[in-house]
């Protein structure tokens, strides 16, 4: 079972949502989104639907390889969706903010996934990932073949675990990675794609983990 001891926390829980925003808001800034593509909602629904609902964007979007569930009609949906195949469905760099959470995980080639996500990003993407404890497994990798991911797999294939992506591609590819703060195994990362374009503020404060993982890092720093 991955753990994750080297890397900075975040508080991803009680409210992932505002988590997740405030990764936005201290790297990009929310106000500079105007466009939002969540790849792989599937059933589960799109991350921080109310939110981005509600949001005075020019385009949203989603889509998965399987189906997509019903949205307000302000989205563009689509089902059949390879997220190693992205740029087949969308344009280069055609949404501020890419978006694709709990996906990862389900996908053959990860880093392939990633370079696809960044080529149709403008200028954000994010990502979280669980690891086995989340789909079924215990501690010593036995899967539970009555449990509800067993249900979900049998419904829908593409919902096997296959593992996190790799947390040396991430690096490579330019994310920052943080772990979930209380059991170290779910993977937050997120990259600002274009920061020459941001304005002078968000270029000082583009590098910078939001302030709870920041001091955590810190933290482990000056005791290490």
């Amino acid at each position: 079972m991955p753990t994750y001891p080297d890397l900075p926390t975040f508080a991803v829980y009680p409210a992932p949502e505002m988590a997740i925003r405030g990764v936005i808001d201290s790297t990009v800034g929310t106000e500079r989104i105007k466009s939002v593509l969540d790849v792989g909602s599937g059933h589960g629904g799109v991350f921080d639907y109310a939110y981005w609902t509600q949001a005075s964007l020019t385009r949203r979007a989603t889509c998965d390889i399987h189906a997509v569930r019903e949205m307000d009609p302000s989205w563009e949906t689509r089902d059949g969706v390879d997220v190693e195949r992205l740029a087949d469905f969308y344009e280069p760099r055609s949404f501020d903010l890419v978006q694709c959470m709990e996906v990862l995980e389900h996908v053959p080639h990860p880093r392939i996934a990633l370079e696809q996500l960044c080529q149709v990003a403008a200028k954000f993407v994010v990502l979280t990932s669980a690891d086995e404890l989340s789909h079924g497994y215990d501690e010593e990798g036995n899967f539970a073949t009555d449990s509800l991911q067993a249900q979900f797999e049998n419904w829908n294939p593409n919902q096997r675990y296959l593992g996190q992506p790799s947390v040396d591609d991430l690096f490579d590819l330019g994310f920052t990675v943080a772990v979930e703060e209380t059991g170290h195994r779910q993977l937050v990362a997120w990259k600002v794609i274009d920061a020459e374009n941001l304005g002078s503020d968000n270029r000082d404060r583009r590098n910078f983990l939001p302030r709870v993982a920041l001091s955590r890092l810190l933290k482990r720093q000056r005791t290490s």
